[in-house]
């Protein structure tokens, strides 16, 4: 299993502008990651729990009528309809922001925007777990 190679493949296909296949295998980097640091929780916990040790805050949104946390909806509306579907939910978009931003949008659109800052902070969290040292220990800079 590889981190580091799952973020590379990310990295090359963000600078490419192929951002849901960039988001694609930034969220199995963060699947793979999850498993070494939490080997005996299910996947979804693993993961979920993960992304909630990489924030120092703890930030919900709504999203299709509930308030879940925004760790979920990486797992259950991104990773899971991605690797399933093939495609994330007509209801969610990418905004060009660079920082950690999410707006859940009312009528008429009821669409959930995220920003690209999340990409980011997905690799980056991946290129900084201590599961992953020995990977990333061969290149010291960040891999974005």
């Amino acid at each position: 299993m590889s981190a580091r190679a799952r973020v590379e493949d990310a990295v090359l296909l963000w600078n490419n502008g192929r951002l849901e296949g960039a988001f694609l295998n930034a969220l199995i980097a963060v699947a793979a990651t999850a498993r070494r640091r939490y080997p005996d929780r299910k996947d979804r916990d693993a993961f979920v729990g993960f992304l909630t040790d990489a924030m120092s805050v703890r930030l919900s949104v709504e999203y299709r009528g509930e308030c879940q946390p925004v760790e979920y909806i990486f797992y259950k509306w991104l990773r899971c309809e991605l690797v399933h579907e093939g495609a994330i939910p007509v209801d969610i978009e990418f905004m060009q922001e660079d920082g950690l931003s999410v707006r859940a949008g009312g009528s008429p659109e009821y669409v959930l925007k995220l920003s690209l800052g999340w990409f980011h902070h997905l690799i980056g969290a991946v290129a900084h777990a201590p599961e992953n040292a020995i990977e990333f220990a061969a290149r010291k800079e960040h891999p974005s």
